[in-house]
């Protein structure tokens, strides 16, 4: 979205999406959404290309309000991370921690990096 408003690459672009992840991993969430939905309603000036964006990502964030509170999931000792990362965490989990499996802290890191390397398709790296 900075990118879509100020351009890819820009000071502007990363000034802007600083101040938004700031705002989100302090508490301040809610000024995120606002803010958001600011820009939905001022986007006379901005291009077709630039409305769409800031509609999708204005529903994303008001669709996803109450999975926002970064700062309370850290207070209360919860994963901090995106979907993505905590999928990969359950799907790790789930193959490395199953019933009767036990590793050794070395073992399970060793088990970790080559999971790593056959999900990221990197595995020829072993085969040198």
């Amino acid at each position: 979205m900075a990118e879509s408003l100020h351009g890819p690459g820009t000071p502007q672009s990363k000034e802007w999406l600083t101040g938004m992840l700031h705002r989100l991993r302090h508490g301040k969430e809610t000024q995120v959404v606002q803010k958001l939905e600011q820009l939905l309603e001022s986007r006379g000036q901005n291009s077709s290309e630039q409305k769409e964006t800031i509609t999708r990502e204005v529903k994303y964030f008001q669709d996803h309000k109450d999975h926002l509170h970064y700062r309370a999931m850290e207070k209360a000792g919860g994963p901090m991370g995106s979907g993505t990362v905590e999928s990969l965490g359950k799907q790790l989990q789930r193959r490395l921690r199953g019933c009767g499996q036990f590793w050794s802290r070395p073992g399970l890191t060793s088990l970790l990096g080559l999971s790593v390397l056959v999900k990221n398709q990197d595995h020829h790296h072993l085969w040198n």
